[in-house]
């Protein structure tokens, strides 16, 4: 400020000047911003401060809520009421699923499902192959596994019997090697 501009309030100083309210630019009181926009009073004042000094330390999406936090109290000027919508906002917030540890829906559900894993190659078009995961539907747990719903007994037999198969392809394999490797003995021998 300089020596023509009329001494403002500290209060409304500091709501213009510190926290920009209504995103207004910080001009002089002059301009009539100050005699048109409230003045925070001092809980809000407190709460903003309280901000202010919360944000030093840390994570920046905590930082970024505790903007919008203050932002609020400026916009409406009653830190109280935005601190009881902000709580009990958290307070209907989905919660982790009660029932099952690995269950990744949240909130009030019956259904219950949980990550899904798949192989780590793919199919010739791109797609997961062998997906594989938790479910309780209401019947007990479940794996689901090669479209089928399954006990973890059956989805033991089931991974057995993949076992089996992942063998018996990995036989042809080497069939198939030994097949190239007598092609190319008999291909050097025909010279």
């Amino acid at each position: 400020m300089n020596d023509s501009t009329p001494f403002l309030p500290v209060i409304a100083s500091r709501d213009l000047d510190i926290y920009n309210a209504d995103r207004r630019a910080t001009v002089p009181a002059v301009a009539g911003i100050a005699a048109t926009t409230p003045a925070l009073n001092p809980r809000a004042l407190d709460v903003l401060d309280q901000i202010e000094n919360a944000k030093r330390n840390v994570p920046a999406k905590v930082g970024a809520f505790l903007d919008h936090l203050g932002s609020l109290i400026s916009e409406h000027r009653d830190a109280d009421a935005v601190l009881d919508f902000a709580l009990n906002a958290l307070a209907k917030a989905p919660t982790e699923c009660p029932v099952h540890s690995w269950c990744k829906e949240t909130g009030d559900h019956h259904d219950h499902s949980g990550r899904t894993t798949w192989a780590a190659c793919e199919d010739a078009y791109g797609n997961p192959v062998l997906s594989a995961g938790l479910i309780d539907w209401g019947q007990g747990v479940k794996v689901g596994l090669l479209d089928l719903d399954l006990t973890p007994g059956e989805a033991r037999g089931k991974l057995a019997e993949l076992r089996t198969h992942l063998d018996r392809i990995e036989q042809l394999i080497s069939l198939a090697e030994q097949g190239a490797t007598n092609s190319a003995t008999g291909a050097e021998a025909g010279r």
